[in-house]
């Protein structure tokens, strides 16, 4: 039998309202390949391990963890991988829903490259209000340098050769928010590159209310603790930017009123809020 190429690795904590949907998707994938799943159940209180096991009939290849201590999408992605046998690993959320291609077009983005990405596509799983205002349904190619510094990969949609994992320590589970970032920059500080496939897609749920601006919230802080980290190696803060985007907060709120434009204040309130929140905590002005 063949060596197993490539691992996939879906950390989930309660997921299970959506866990089929992408459990689903995988079991479509076109890779021809030989590739095994990896669930990592953070610390689900519902049937999360429960439906993984079940799905081990459609996807034979498919192993459940349990962590003794759950600790976060970093650390779940650490541990999935740490037991993963193949030469390449991928990390999709069991959140979302990947294209049947999705496999396929990382591992041919690997075959140039030691980091992988593809497009991100926002009309399929959520409302057209929540993203209406940033007048694209998606991310559709290699995303810019972000904060200045640069190109990000979420964790969402991502591959990695194992030696470029081993390389740089894996993900850093002090993260709350922002460790997949964290981890896609060391790999581009340490000489590696980004491929980018466009059949590597992944529909992307987003979160909607409350729990929309709480996870942009975490993102802010997550942005101050990148800041922290990274400063040395040469990421900047701009804190004139910083000042302006608060002001916006404040003079953008009548958005709140117009349904296409309500999620962008939604978006720059929380990031910026958790800008200064996460200042405080660390000590660190970043805003």
């Amino acid at each position: 039998m063949a060596a197993i190429e490539v691992s996939v690795i879906v950390p989930a904590r309660d997921a299970a309202a959506t866990l089929e949907d992408q459990l689903d998707a995988l079991a479509g994938q076109t890779f021809d390949g030989r590739w095994e799943l990896v669930l990592v159940d953070d610390g689900s209180t519902d049937a999360t391990a429960e439906i993984g096991v079940r799905w081990a009939e459609r996807i034979p290849s498919l192993t459940v963890l349990s962590p003794v201590v759950p600790g976060g999408s970093s650390q779940a992605r650490n541990v999935g991988t740490r037991v993963a046998r193949g030469r390449l690993v991928a990390y999709c959320d069991a959140d979302d829903v990947v294209s049947t291609g999705w496999l396929a077009g990382l591992v041919s983005a690997l075959s140039h490259h030691e980091m992988a990405t593809g497009p991100i596509d926002l009309a399929r799983l959520n409302p057209h209000r929540v993203y209406a205002w940033r007048r694209t349904p998606g991310w559709w190619r290699p995303l810019p340098r972000w904060m200045g510094y640069l190109s990000p990969v979420m964790g969402c949609n991502m591959a990695v050769r194992r030696e470029t994992f081993d390389l740089v320590g894996g993900f850093d589970e002090s993260f709350g928010t922002g460790g997949d970032f964290d981890f896609s920059w060391r790999v581009q500080l340490a000489g590696g590159t980004v491929g980018f496939d466009l059949d590597a897609v992944v529909h992307w749920r987003l979160r909607l209310g409350w729990a929309y601006f709480r996870r942009s919230f975490e993102y802010g802080i997550g942005q101050v603790e990148l800041y922290r980290g990274l400063r040395d190696q040469g990421l900047r803060r701009r804190l004139l930017r910083g000042v302006v985007l608060l002001a916006g907060v404040v003079l953008g709120a009548p958005l709140l009123l117009v349904p296409n434009y309500r999620y962008a204040w939604i978006t720059l309130a929380g990031q910026e809020l958790g800008r200064v929140k996460g200042s405080l905590q660390a000590r660190t002005l970043y805003l």
